[in-house]
């Protein structure tokens, strides 16, 4: 062997070895997807989404951030922001529009109305509402660009074959394909006013078409309009799609919430392992994940709970925790949800059920128009057998509003019920200021249950939230939409 050659060999390597390194570090470092160029959408602006409840959430811009921010790492980007009236139409909204702008000056404006429109109006009609809202949005914000997103339009069932569920299939379709119709005369529209067209209801008409051909008995949408949780990051990564953000195929894991629950028809727990869905329609890859905790043990009490505010007799008691980015269900402040968290440990004595949450936010100031808010939400009917709704009133089924209020010289927590009141009858709660939020406890006596005897060995069906100032953001324990008008996919909180 010639140690003369094996020698330079062994330092010309040395040398180039920093070399080596700083390119793997570069490679490691480099974003994902670099933002294309063509994009009518440039690096930096500000998009506005415009439209009614389905835009409402803020969840359309959620996903469109946190996949931007993630694919194109370390890249200027885009930031997009949400503004949505529940019922609006492409008429109704204009009186609203002063308000909607209110965050602006945006860069870009893309409007997204047509499903309300679809059941009152005709595509003339609603064709010639659009041309006055653009007319009045050019007149607001001049500087601003604009396009339309056309409706995603109503999601047929996946259990269309079943017999019983023929005219409600039906039904779907009739809706659907007026849809349609409404997303021809925007894509029509935008042409004659040489604006942007953004079609996210061909996008969402091909994905639907994947679903059906490849058996999947899964839906986007917890009523057959709005999009669940999933159907937020299908919808949204479309979105994007159509603005021609078009990187490789990328898997992001989502709470599957209620996706098997066929809109709220069906019963359902959650499903033991993820469920990956693919189409080729596009680039995003949902792998439909369990929650981390589905079931909350309410224990016997290890010391005497005094509501105080202070959680120090809970050491040692489980805590489940919501948080970012698996548990956000709303956000209307784009990209600070890291900044919040919640957690909730329970337990009971012979006389009532405590609960005891610790909540991380960066403000404690109250809301311009929405009251901060932690919502426990307790299924105590007797019949389970169909799907609670709060908002009817079911007996038994009841939300819990708890909103700590620090304007005063002292904490103060205020309780709110909805659903059966009568549930929420004697509920006591404190709250004190923490290093990083709060803490908040609540009693509630086992006694206000009238239709099922909650005692040791009982299972309430159970989800819990925090609704944070102004609906900055929203932590859903189960990635649950749907949780007041829709009890499917509440997880459990037994009693021992």
């Amino acid at each position: 062997m010639d140690m003369k050659n094996l020698r330079c060999k062994r330092l010309l390597l040395l040398a180039w070895l920093p070399v080596l390194a700083a390119a793997r570090l570069q490679a490691a470092d480099a974003p994902l997807y670099v933002w294309p160029a063509d994009c009518p959408i440039k690096p930096g602006e500000r998009v506005l989404f415009l439209g009614d409840s389905i835009v409402a959430p803020g969840m359309y811009a959620h996903v469109a951030n946190a996949l931007v921010d993630e694919l194109c790492a370390d890249q200027k980007t885009p930031t997009f922001f949400s503004y949505g009236v529940a019922g609006a139409t492409a008429q109704s909204i204009v009186p609203e529009l002063s308000k909607a702008l209110k965050g602006g000056p945006y860069d870009w404006i893309l409007l997204n109305y047509g499903q309300n429109d679809s059941g009152r109006f005709t595509p003339e009609q609603f064709r010639e509402h659009a041309k006055a809202l653009l007319a009045e949005v050019r007149k607001q914000a001049p500087q601003a660009r604009l396009g339309w997103i056309s409706v995603a339009g109503t999601e047929p069932t996946p259990y269309a074959d079943e017999k019983d569920q023929e005219k409600r299939a039906q039904s779907q379709r009739e809706a659907r394909d007026k849809c349609a119709a409404i997303a021809a005369a925007t894509k029509a529209l935008c042409a004659e006013e040489k604006i942007l067209y953004v079609p996210l209801h061909e996008k969402f008409e091909e994905v639907l078409k994947e679903r059906d051909a490849q058996g999947l008995k899964v839906c986007f949408t917890m009523d057959g309009v709005h999009p669940n949780l999933p159907g937020n990051w299908l919808l949204g990564a479309a979105i994007l799609q159509g603005l021609g953000f078009q990187p490789d195929a990328w898997s992001v894991g989502v709470l599957h919430g209620d996706a098997f629950s066929d809109q709220g028809r069906l019963a359902m727990s959650s499903r033991a392992k993820p469920l990956s869905l693919r189409f080729d329609s596009l680039f995003l890859c949902l792998r439909l994940v369990p929650p981390p905790v589905d079931e909350l043990v309410c224990a016997p009490a290890r010391k005497p709970v005094v509501l105080d505010g202070d959680l120090a007799e809970w050491d040692g008691v489980p805590a489940s925790t919501a948080a970012a980015p698996l548990h956000v269900t709303m956000e209307l402040m784009p990209k600070q949800a890291d900044r919040y968290a919640a957690s909730v440990r329970t337990c009971h004595d012979e006389k009532d059920l405590f609960f005891a949450f610790d909540v991380r936010e960066p403000d404690l100031g109250e809301g311009t128009w929405f009251p901060e808010i932690i919502e426990v939400f307790l299924d105590g009917r007797k019949d389970r057998s169909t799907s609670g709704n709060v908002w009817r009133k079911d007996p038994g089924l009841t939300q819990f509003c708890f909103h700590r209020d620090f304007s005063g010289a002292a904490p103060a927590a205020k309780v709110m019920v909805n659903g059966d009141v009568a549930q929420g009858e004697g509920v006591r709660t404190a709250v004190r200021t923490s290093a990083e939020g709060y803490t908040l406890e609540a009693a509630i006596p086992l006694t206000n249950f009238k239709q099922v005897a909650v005692k040791s060995g009982t299972s309430l069906p159970l989800d819990w939230a925090v609704s944070f100032t102004d609906q900055a953001i929203n932590l859903d324990w189960l990635g649950l939409m749907s949780r007041s008008s829709s009890t499917r996919g509440y997880g459990q909180l037994r009693l021992e």
